[in-house]
């Protein structure tokens, strides 16, 4: 089955191809909801309550069971992707991993969520539980799962399965901050840089600086559980003969839970203090950092499935990443991050394992049965 296109005799893995083939790129505001029609379309004619959100442009759905803004459980999941080559939005095969855009992040969970609501069919009233679908997780998820739960609705427990690996859940992540670093000088001409003030190298400098306040990469912490800062992106003057008078950084700061965020806004503003006027913080993104309960009786139930079904012990890890889990977080809210074996998301070598996500399914559909049995 080599370079295939994946076989039409698993209803689930029919509707993973057709969810692929949807360009859904964060800001591709018409696919997206192109795609958001399409599922409403498959769930047509099943007895659930249906709401649409459209914030800034990026359409949101939310199904549920039961009429009702907070159900027992709340099912998760992103449908837009950050872009990859053509060839990445047609599903395919190789030995046992099926290939493509979105395949483990995270289309795989819609795909069976679908596949619940239709096998449940006329029983569904008989459980409570909500479908959540936003797309714009990839840039932040501020105009989905945020605006979302600013407007009354949740879930007493949420799965979210954009985080855990290998049947591992997530127990811990750490925070984000993306912030923009604005640096000013005073222009003048190449050939007499002392007349004026180089934007780009008082940049330099207090970047310089506040990156001394972190843990320096590679460190002796093989898990790399501490700050870190990453410089994603610089750009600042005009042309090669001027002094540039501005300049600009995004940077993106990563925090466990035992780091509290005010240490290191405290840091950035010593570092900007040092360099009066010249610097300003413009602050982006702000995402705090969450545990889960291992006790949690839900994710107890979820192992305990795995494990009936197939033997599959599932465990813990700590994620570098962040997921819309931060935005239930805030709320006091438990969500349940754990996925099948797969990998390679964010690149053109994207997969998930074909066996696993069969697996994955049945505990998944059981999962919900015993949890939001109404």
């Amino acid at each position: 089955m080599d370079n295939q296109i994946i076989s039409k005799t698993s209803k689930l893995s029919e509707t993973l191809q057709t969810l692929i083939s949807f360009k859904t790129i964060s800001n591709n505001f018409q696919e997206n909801q192109r795609a958001i029609d399409w599922i409403k379309e498959e769930i047509r004619g099943l007895s659930l309550f249906i709401k649409e959100f459209n914030f800034n442009q990026h359409p949101s759905l939310f199904v549920a069971t039961q009429k009702t803004k907070k159900p027992k459980l709340l099912l998760a999941a992103h449908l837009d992707v950050v872009p990859a080559s053509d060839e990445m939005f047609k599903l395919k095969i190789k030995g046992w991993k099926i290939f493509g855009r979105g395949v483990y992040d995270m289309k795989f969970a819609i795909a069976c969520y679908l596949q619940i609501l239709k096998d449940l069919g006329q029983d569904l009233k008989r459980y409570d539980f909500g479908i959540l679908i936003t797309t714009d997780e990839e840039i932040g998820g501020l105009n989905g799962t945020k605006k979302f739960l600013e407007n009354g609705y949740s879930g007493r427990i949420v799965f979210l399965p954009d985080g855990g690996k290998d049947w591992n859940f997530e127990e811990k992540a750490k925070g984000v901050l993306h912030l923009l670093i604005e640096a000013r000088g005073k222009s003048i001409h190449g050939s007499r840089p002392w007349e004026g003030e180089n934007a780009i190298e008082t940049l330099f400098q207090f970047l310089n600086n506040v990156k001394g306040k972190f843990p320096k990469e590679p460190c002796k912490d093989k898990r790399h559980w501490h700050t870190t800062l990453n410089i994603g992106k610089i750009e600042g003057g005009v042309a090669t003969n001027q002094v540039p008078d501005f300049a600009r950084a995004w940077v993106d700061i990563r925090f466990p839970p035992e780091v509290k965020i005010k240490k290191i806004k405290s840091i950035l503003k010593s570092s900007k203090n040092k360099f009066k006027n010249k610097i300003k913080i413009v602050e982006l993104i702000y995402g705090s950092p969450y545990r889960v309960n291992k006790n949690n009786k839900a994710i107890q139930i979820f192992s305990k499935i795995a494990f009936e079904k197939f033997k599959i012990k599932t465990g813990f890890i700590s994620s570098h990443g962040t997921s819309d889990a931060r935005f239930f977080a805030q709320y006091k809210i438990p969500v349940i991050l754990i996925r099948p074996k797969g990998g390679g998301h964010h690149s053109e070598k994207e997969w998930i394992n074909r066996e696993d996500l069969e697996k994955f399914y049945v505990v998944l559909k059981n999962f919900v049965q015993e949890i939001a049995k109404n």
